[in-house]
């Protein structure tokens, strides 16, 4: 038999397991953000480029430092490699008269062999290059500040995705609540209606009315079903989750403090990661006007070479067998004197693309500048607006009482009670959908003003 104890351990057992449960099935915003940023794809992916830049701008890097390179080679010819003498030979034995000058010998000198092994080290090292390998290491550089630029930009965006996806789960959950309870109203009003048609206090007429509306209800009430299914799944693909279960804890944000118009005009030219983006494009255009400029002049390089290894000591000794490593060290320099003007356009293209630029962050500023403008009026819309419609919902929420009350007393028409029941519905569905594009459009504004960071301090 249990004791009091035993019973104590498996209630604070049952406890502990109910609050971890009830704990898991909750799901903040922050939590949320948590999630998307720990398991999100898209943001994996844009941090496994920066890793690639990073990678590319060392081996870039690597252009300022000597070349060194091993080499080895097996030649084989069609016979060896001698030096005949023999011409001398015979003008010598035609001056002392012999008749037959082989008498002196065969005047051959073998120079190599057939077959030739030779293995060795050779190094280059770029001492000037008009300017080429700098621009290359900067424009590296600035490339890497760019993916540095599209990770930010990834995350506000992310996060302004995870607000719509959020609160749409949210408002479609709040909008279901809605619908069910104008379906349990429904049902009360035709199960009133029913008693007072057998009363014979209304016609069967006012009866069907009912029935229709609740027919209606129920199909908007299913539908409000499947569109928190959808909500969920798009919301599980942000977080990159199975599914979404439970409920969300953060409710919507009604009334936020925000600044000025023009201080988030101000905040996207200096925050805005696409605008910055522009003007890193501008000094990686200009390090391609240096690069092209590089071209003008000469490259100057540092060379040598030797032979570590070989099979043919009169060959490489060049006829002195003592030398069995030949080496050989200089300054090579290369000049284009002409290319059929290929540096001269390449320059050309390379300033137009730094004046196109020009252009386009100009209208990219524009283009930001009018979306931050239109976001912050839809916020203040979006405020105006919730409060008229909470005075709207005090109407017909008292409109509603009173039909529902002269009905029953047979002074107002079920359709009466219909109108006022779904007059209400739509407009607690207006004030759950206004506050939605409130928090978007808050989530928005933060984003192109570059401070999406600051989202998550208006949902703790």
């Amino acid at each position: 038999m249990f004791n009091t104890r035993h019973y104590l351990k498996i209630g604070f057992c049952f406890f502990l397991c109910y609050s971890q449960y009830s704990k898991a099935q909750n799901l903040s915003f922050t939590d949320a953000y948590n999630k998307m940023y720990q398991n999100n794809n898209t943001l994996k992916a844009v941090n496994k480029q920066s890793e690639t830049q990073q990678y590319v701008t060392k081996s870039i890097n690597g252009l300022r430092y000597p070349s060194l390179n091993a080499y080895a080679m097996g030649v084989v010819f069609d016979k060896k490699l001698d030096l005949s003498f023999n011409d001398a030979r015979n003008n010598l034995a035609s001056f002392l008269t012999l008749p037959d000058a082989s008498v002196l010998g065969d005047w051959k000198v073998q120079v190599g062999k057939k077959e030739m092994a030779f293995a060795g080290l050779n190094a280059t090292w770029p001492i000037f290059t008009g300017g080429k390998i700098n621009a290359a290491v900067n424009a590296s550089k600035i490339e890497g500040e760019i993916i540095d630029k599209s990770i930010e930009s990834t995350e506000n965006h992310l996060i302004s995705e995870l607000a719509t996806r959020y609160f749409q789960v949210k408002l479609a959950d709040e909008a279901y609540l809605v619908h069910k309870k104008v379906v349990e109203a429904m049902k009360l009003h035709l199960f009133n209606a029913t008693k007072l048609e057998e009363n014979g206090i209304i016609a069967p007429a006012e009866r069907l009315v009912a029935d229709v509306a609740v027919s209606e209800a129920n199909r908007e009430f299913l539908s409000a079903e499947k569109n928190i299914k959808l909500a969920r799944t798009a919301l599980a693909n942000t977080l990159n989750a199975d599914e979404i279960t439970g409920d969300l804890s953060t409710p919507f944000v009604k009334s936020a403090d925000i600044n000025t118009l023009q201080f988030y005009k101000e905040s996207a030219i200096n925050n805005y990661p696409e605008l910055q983006k522009i003007l890193l494009q501008k000094q990686l255009a200009e390090e391609g006007i240096k690069a092209k400029k590089a071209n003008y002049y000469p490259d100057i390089a540092f060379f040598g070479q030797t032979t570590l290894l070989h099979n043919d000591p009169i060959a490489f000794g060049i006829l002195d067998s003592s030398r069995e490593r030949p080496w050989v060290v200089g300054v090579g320099v290369t000049y284009n004197i002409f290319g059929g003007f290929k540096n001269k356009n390449e320059l050309k293209a390379a300033q137009s693309t730094r004046e196109s630029i020009d252009f386009l962050e100009a209208k990219a500023q524009t283009d930001v500048k009018t979306l931050i403008e239109n976001l912050y009026y839809e916020i203040e819309k979006s405020q105006e607006e919730i409060k008229n419609l909470k005075v709207q919902e005090e109407f017909a929420t008292e409109l509603l009482r009173v039909r529902t009350r002269a009905f029953a007393e047979g002074l107002a028409t079920s359709t009466d009670v219909i109108d006022a029941e779904t007059n209400l519905s739509v407009v607690k569905l207006l004030i759950l959908n206004t506050e939605y594009v409130y928090i978007v459009s808050l989530a928005n504004l933060l984003e192109f003003s570059g401070l999406s960071k600051e989202f998550l301090k208006y949902t703790n």
